[in-house]
């Protein structure tokens, strides 16, 4: 049983949505889905998606969802780093913007930072969007520089990663020297997340949606709004309630089981020790008149040639469906007889397990493929050829087997 401290509240599944604007109105939603099993983290569904946001129809989701958005709307700065970006520093970005009417990103790396900023009735037109389809917006992020969260996952081997027409140039530590975007920017080669094959148009997506995935774990690259937060932290709230109180649940439930299971040992012991105690004290009185009533029953039994509880035609079918074409068979006999002795008289008696087969071929190797196909039948013990002799008469070989089961 995990300890308390080793339970994992985070999420087992979310959806990652790329949506690039594009100039004249439409856009492109591309959509991955994602799910941790057994602590690996799986590739689920993708699907693209092309029109305008009024008109498109997406797949209905039900799944926690983080969008990143890209292309028209969606202005960058690059700037000496910002340990904290504040108003006076996005006003000398972004002169005569009001901050209250956008969405701010910054995402430092190394040297340099990069703001990001969207006008809130853009973005809030697609969360809106995203709402309509089941969806509960979690994290929104700016740009390509999401694609942060997987770089080390990714198989490129020079300073400058391409795709889906984003371009970022790094130096030695990965850190982000410049960013640009043209549409005609293409992977020279196909990409790979670690080992799962990745088309480029999904990075984005497969990026926002392992930020969400691992939000509790690593520093998100998000736009900053309460209303968003508190979403996110609402979600986190629920899922550690919930998996707490299943934990809590199992835990007392586990208790009571052992306590029960324990008590019904002690009982079946007690309950046991006294029923040998008094089953003892019978066999030790009774054990003479049991003995010879046994060897009683089993001369019996002998006697009557018990056959160990098969069928006759249950061995006839399994020896005959096994038999080769190449041997006839002239004598089958059950449970042989042998001779003993009762006194001073001889008495013929049945010997039980033991089949004898007599019969006739022109084929040794028959011979040989049926005592090797009778003995991988479960319920025989062992085959034996007794006798393999040559007939002038019959002018064939005769043989005998004797199984024993």
């Amino acid at each position: 049983m995990s300890s308390l401290f080793s339970i994992d509240y985070g999420l087992s599944n979310c959806s990652g949505a790329s949506v690039h604007l594009d100039p004249d109105g439409t856009c492109t939603i591309n959509l991955l889905k994602l799910s941790v099993e057994k602590k690996l983290i799986q590739v689920g569904t993708k699907k693209t998606y092309t029109g305008s946001l009024e008109k498109l129809k997406i797949d209905s989701l039900s799944e926690p969802l983080s969008v990143n958005i890209t292309g028209k709307g969606v202005l960058i700065k690059k700037t000496p780093r910002l340990d904290l970006v504040s108003e006076q520093s996005l006003q000398q970005l972004f002169p005569a913007m009001k901050l209250s009417e956008f969405y701010v990103q910054h995402f430092p790396s190394g040297t340099h930072s990069f703001v990001s900023v969207v006008r809130k009735e853009i973005a809030d037109a697609v969360i809106a969007y995203f709402k309509k389809q089941g969806a509960e917006v979690l994290i929104l992020s700016l740009g390509a520089f999401v694609a942060d969260q997987v770089i080390p996952q990714i198989n490129f081997y020079d300073d400058v990663l391409r795709f889906n027409g984003h371009q970022l140039t790094l130096d030695a530590e990965k850190n982000w020297l410049d960013y640009s975007y043209a549409a005609g920017n293409k992977s020279d080669f196909p990409l790979k997340v670690d080992i799962e094959p990745m088309p480029e148009e999904f990075l984005l997506a497969y990026a926002s949606a392992f930020q969400l995935l691992l939000h509790d774990k690593i520093d998100l690259i998000e736009v900053e709004d309460e209303q968003l937060k508190y979403r996110l932290n609402d979600l986190s709230a629920k899922l550690k309630f919930k998996k707490l109180s299943m934990f809590l649940l199992i835990f007392f439930f586990a208790v009571l089981l052992i306590n029960f299971l324990l008590f019904s040992s002690y009982n079946s012991s007690n309950q046991e020790m006294v029923s040998k105690s008094g089953k003892k004290t019978y066999l030790i009185e009774n054990r003479q008149k049991m003995e010879d009533d046994v060897k009683k029953k089993e001369a019996l039994v002998t006697g009557l040639g018990w056959n160990k509880g098969f069928y006759y035609a249950f061995l006839c079918d399994q020896i005959g469906s096994s038999m080769p074409k190449e041997l006839i068979l002239t004598e089958f006999l059950i449970n042989t007889l042998s001779v003993g002795t009762d006194g001073l008289s001889k008495v013929i008696k049945p010997e039980a397990g033991k089949i004898q087969i007599k019969g006739q071929t022109n084929s040794v190797y028959a011979i040989n493929d049926w005592i090797f196909a009778l003995k991988q039948k479960d319920w025989v013990k062992d085959v034996q050829l007794e006798r393999y002799t040559a007939d002038d008469q019959k002018q064939a070989q005769v043989f005998t087997l004797i199984l024993s089961y």
